[in-house]
């Protein structure tokens, strides 16, 4: 038994692959913060009461105010992201006491206003760190430090008046004391430079990010379904919402730490579980009730985190500054136009039809599944590894250089990838020990494999030998 706790133990912290704890730099800490403190700060304020403005509630002036943010970042310079963070951090810390003691009124309703547009800054500017800067393995426990928070929301902060009401004042003052303590901690440890390490000004032609950031509006449709019937009073169980929260962080050490699986699995996991949990909650019964709240949120929480963490692998593969200016203003048309038309949709009915909810969402799961061989291809199959080069390989660094010359030469065209395979599959090596090399699924290599073959024009190994190895 104690054997099988240290093997456990070894594949969690293992560190040539990037999906594992031992890869957790410390030097970085306050950029994996700064992502889930911006989504936290957002959410510990929240306004205590509905005002409408040109026939639209509360809720989506609310959506609409912080994806002007997200629009104004889309147009920054790259040099100006972190100053703007840094700034808008301040402002936040100037409001926050401020609104914790003003009383409600329209004068309230304007200052929070102004803090949901500095919330929106604060987490487009934190979005691009978590793109650039992290890693895949510090990107999932970001997303993990944000789900565990709000697992403790739905269980504990709502379930008890005492600590929802010290949530919302003091709370929110703590949440920026260490908001403004991890921005500027960035500069001391870091450098004024981070900004610029990986965000160039290519297109990011072929990454496949602006298929990911597409199915990201998908998410977002779902969860404007979803959060139709959640934000009803009643209509969820708080408490098993947020325990299937917490059931979802182990979910993802399990499937993407220990099993190696690829994000398909967690994508395709939130659609079922999601459809299943609104199904569960038509029904009125107290078995329903408990078994669908539970399942929802084990849904939902998964989906929130594989979308995040798929769309900024996707944008950092791209190295493109231009792929997070799209998501910016995918972002902001989701707050502002699909929010928009949900309201309106919703503004028909006197009290939620959860029958329309899961209608809506069962032609958007259906369409997901309709075309599940294509995002599979287009996205899944996708290189996520971004830790392990086979150049930094001592043994492989003069052969894949010779790779390097024959694509350049020959102009083939091949992806740094293709050439990792290319060349190992010169050296001899098995296609499964080409995945376990490289770290990554033998789908995946056979995918690359695939490719590559197709690229040179050949159906196998043999041919690849009689043609290349006497050139490498």
């Amino acid at each position: 038994m104690s054997g099988k706790i240290r093997a456990f133990t070894a594949r969690l912290f293992q560190s040539r692959d990037e999906l594992s704890f031992g890869n957790i730099r410390g030097a970085f800490w306050p950029v994996l913060l700064i992502f889930p403190l911006s989504v936290i700060m957002g959410n510990v304020r929240y306004f205590t009461h509905s005002v409408a403005l040109a026939g639209f509630e509360t809720d989506f002036l609310l959506f609409f105010i912080m994806g002007l943010g997200w629009l104004i970042t889309a147009l920054l310079p790259k040099k100006l992201i972190l100053p703007v963070l840094r700034f808008a951090a301040v402002f936040s810390a100037v409001i926050i006491p401020f609104l914790s003691f003003l009383p409600l009124g329209f004068g309230h309703f304007t200052v929070y206003m102004a803090l949901k547009f500095l919330n929106g800054l604060c987490t487009a500017c934190a979005f691009y760190l978590f793109c650039f800067v992290l890693n895949n393995i510090e990107r999932l426990f970001g997303m993990a430090v944000i789900q565990i928070y709000y697992g403790f929301y739905y269980t504990t902060w709502t379930t008890f008046p005492v600590i929802h009401t010290a949530g919302n004042t003091y709370g929110g003052i703590v949440t920026i004391i260490l908001y403004l303590a991890v921005v500027f901690f960035i500069r001391t440890r870091q450098g004024s430079n981070l900004t610029m390490e990986t965000a160039t000004d290519s297109n990011g032609k072929g990454s496949g990010a602006p298929f990911v950031i597409g199915l990201g509006i998908i998410h977002y449709m779902i969860m404007c379904m979803s959060n139709y019937i959640e934000w009803t009073e009643n209509a969820v169980s708080a408490t098993f919402f947020g325990a299937g929260i917490f059931i979802s962080i182990g979910l993802i050490i399990i499937i993407q730490l220990l099993s190696s699986r690829n994000a398909m699995y967690i994508w395709f996991l939130f659609l079922a579980l999601t459809l299943l949990g609104l199904g569960a909650l038509l029904y009125d019964s107290p078995l329903t009730f408990t078994v669908g709240s539970f399942t929802y949120g084990l849904g939902d929480s998964l989906g929130y985190i594989i979308i995040c963490y798929m769309c900024a692998g996707a944008i950092k593969q791209s190295k493109s500054l231009r792929m997070f200016r799209l998501y910016c203003l995918v972002l902001f048309a989701e707050y502002f136009l699909i929010s928009g038309l949900f309201s309106i949709l919703f503004n028909y009915f006197e009290e939620p039809n959860k029958f329309l909810a899961f209608g809506v969402v069962l032609v958007l799961v259906s369409f997901c599944l309709l075309f599940m061989p294509l995002i599979q291809k287009r996205l899944f199959e996708a290189d996520w590894t971004d830790g392990l080069y086979l150049r930094d390989m001592e043994e492989y660094s003069q052969p894949f250089a010779e790779t390097e010359e024959i694509n350049e030469r020959e102009k083939l065209h091949l992806t740094p990838r293709e050439e990792e395979i290319f060349t190992m599959l010169l050296s001899g090596a098995a296609p499964k020990e080409i995945a376990h090399t490289l770290k990554i699924s033998y789908h995946t290599e056979h995918y690359h494999q695939k490719n590559l073959y197709r690229k040179l024009g050949i159906q196998s190994r043999a041919e690849l030998f009689a043609r290349y190895s006497r050139q490498a």
